[in-house]
């Protein structure tokens, strides 16, 4: 779709052609009014500001241009606004430095912005035992491909940029290193998963061994979940080394990797999905006409919801080797929206701790463990936040914690907000089940889960609430299999009741704390 504007003063007070940009949050209402270079005149810079210097949409003189539906990774680039408060890097300027292993201060020009002033950056490389570390200034650096981080580096912002005594609370943006992507999935009948390019198909990182990314923000731009992503395969911000298929039936790994699990990395102070979020939070969760015809299948979420983000936060994906991703750290991280999984940890998973975490409006599980029959041990989720699960794909699918096959789990302090599945679809493959907030945990035997002899999963110092924090309680619940309305709760085999159940009686000796 291109509209034309007025290129002298004019009439648009019908709004007939500022409209689609008020309905994008780019213009503010008051500014639909006069001349397309009148509203940029009369401020309207500033409110463009984040589509310039990010590419949610392609501004050009006097036009509009909104990407087709059918584009798939619609290219998105913005055109810098000038006025823009941010500076903003070309992703070559500041990935090519580091892919080639080049240290010391890397000086690049920024494309746009006025904060506080045009001017080169410097980002700071320091090299210590064979391990390089790339202190980043504040500033916007675009991202537009799934880019491998070489091993033993450390990508540092400027801050932290969350307080955690009040998560949603959004940063200074002038203050902080924000990497954002300048293309996104846009279409639900593009090829996602079975692509033969990884790196040229999603956008975030894919991090290699003895890889830190720490003190930074990142904000995706798909706005749809793919149906070839819809047994997820990836599409995260941050990525382990691994296939791009969930199952590594295809020879394709993300990031142009060698597709063999990472090792020792950590991901540390970094927020998700948050930059756009104040324009697009009143679509999460909005009812779309025609997007919930699932009996068929005929449109099952088959429209992008408009939300800006990542597929997934986290992501680690089955790797090639037997020995999977070891040694993996997530801490202080919060995401405001994801069109699938919060954080994912797939395939053989050892020793992976993550914490002190806050993800909210997920189109699918916020927190998974998705071993399928790689029997992951050593894994802890320990003091972390899910709200509103699977809002992104309203009443389909989504709990606060999932699991699909361990061997040995630990969800210690873990805080969960959900709705009620009073209205929840039921889908036409689950057997009369809806799979959409029916319990706080939920472990599950599909998508290939085991769960071997010795497994244990143990809960404790849970707190689950609706979304106004109010408790669900027991006596309001209903035992050991979903009901509409109703939460699950399950006696364990510690003796103690808690908010799970057993999709199958499989199994799982679960220890409640």
């Amino acid at each position: 779709m291109q509209l034309e504007f007025a290129q002298e003063e004019g009439d648009c007070s019908s709004c007939e052609t500022c409209q689609p940009l008020v309905q994008e949050a780019v213009l503010k209402p008051a500014d639909c009014s006069g001349s397309w270079r009148r509203a940029l005149a009369a401020g309207a810079a500033l409110a463009l500001a984040a589509v310039g210097v990010a590419g949610a949409v392609a501004l050009r003189s006097g036009t509009f241009t909104e990407p087709s539906e059918t584009q798939g990774m619609g290219d998105w680039i913005g055109l810098a606004v000038e006025g823009s408060p941010y500076q903003t890097y070309a992703y070559a300027a500041w990935s090519d430095p580091i892919k080639a292993g080049n240290c010391g201060h890397i000086r690049i020009q920024p494309k746009t912005g006025t904060t506080p002033k045009l001017e080169t950056a410097t980002i700071r490389c320091t090299e210590a035992d064979g391990f390089k570390t790339y202190k980043f200034p504040a500033g916007i650096f675009e991202i537009g491909e799934q880019m491998l981080v070489p091993p033993k580096v450390a990508i540092v912002g400027v801050s932290n940029p969350n307080d955690m005594s009040n998560p949603t609370q959004s940063p200074d943006w002038t203050q902080q290193t924000l990497f954002l992507a300048t293309r996104g999935a846009t279409d639900f009948h593009m090829k996602y998963c079975f692509e033969s390019d990884m790196v040229h198909t999603r956008v975030g990182f894919v991090l290699d061994s003895y890889v830190t990314m720490r003190d930074l923000s990142y904000q995706g731009i798909d706005t749809i979940r793919p149906d070839d992503n819809g047994a997820l395969c990836g599409g995260a911000a941050f990525e382990t080394k691994g296939c791009a298929t969930n199952d590594c039936s295809s020879d394709v790994n993300n990031g142009g990797s060698d597709g063999r699990g990472s090792v020792h990395v950590t991901i540390e102070n970094v927020r998700l999905n948050d930059y756009y979020f104040d324009q697009d939070k009143k679509k999460v969760g909005a009812p779309i006409d025609g997007n919930t015809q699932c009996e068929d299948y005929q449109c099952c979420f088959c429209k992008p919801n408009g939300v800006r983000s990542t597929q997934v936060g986290i992501y680690i994906p089955e790797s090639r080797n037997h020995r999977g991703t070891r040694h993996f750290f997530a801490n202080n991280v919060v995401s405001r929206s994801n069109q699938a999984d919060g954080i994912n940890l797939h395939g053989k998973v050892t020793n992976a701790t993550v914490q002190n975490t806050h993800f909210s409006n997920t189109g699918d599980d916020t927190y998974a463990l998705w071993g399928a029959n790689s029997a992951p041990t050593g894994v802890t989720f320990k003091n972390g936040v899910a709200v509103s699960p699977g809002i992104m794909r309203p009443n389909w699918y989504g709990v606060c914690v999932a699991t699909y096959g361990l061997k040995e789990v630990v969800f210690d302090g873990i805080t969960c907000r959900s709705p009620t599945s009073a209205t929840a679809i039921i889908p036409p493959w689950g057997g009369g089940q809806s799979f959409y907030s029916t319990s706080m945990f939920v472990f599950y035997t599909s998508f290939g889960a085991g769960y071997p002899a010795g497994n244990s999963l143990t809960i404790k110092n849970f707190t689950f609430t609706d979304l106004e924090g109010t408790p669900y309680e027991e006596s309001n619940g209903h035992k050991n299999k979903p009901k509409r309305g109703e939460m699950v709760w399950t006696n364990s085999s510690s003796g103690k009741k808690a908010p799970y159940y057993l999709v199958d009686q499989y199994n799982v000796n679960v220890i409640v704390q």
